[in-house]
């Protein structure tokens, strides 16, 4: 997995427009989505035998990725919130 990109900060989610909301969305979802998809075709390919150092390195890469996701949901939660208080 390449190395995780500079993430927003989580209140400047706050100075942004509904459009800027998704576009934020589709860049920090993206590359979380896409590495648990490969890595869990990569886990249920059989043509491809996974050494258990393997397993270990998939799985700490997807645990990164939900981690990632979780942020996400944290600050788009916090966004929605601070939008209903306006």
């Amino acid at each position: 997995m390449s190395e995780p990109s500079v993430r927003q900060d989580p209140q400047q989610w706050d100075n942004l427009l509904p459009e800027q909301v998704i576009d934020t969305l589709i860049y920090e979802i993206y590359n979380p989505v896409s590495l648990l998809g490969s890595q869990l075709k990569r886990l249920t390919d059989d043509d491809d035998p996974i050494s258990e150092d393997d397993y270990e390195a998939i799985f700490e890469q997807m645990h990164q990725a939900v981690r990632q996701l979780s942020r996400t949901v944290v600050h788009l939660k916090r966004y929605r919130e601070g939008q209903k208080q306006r």
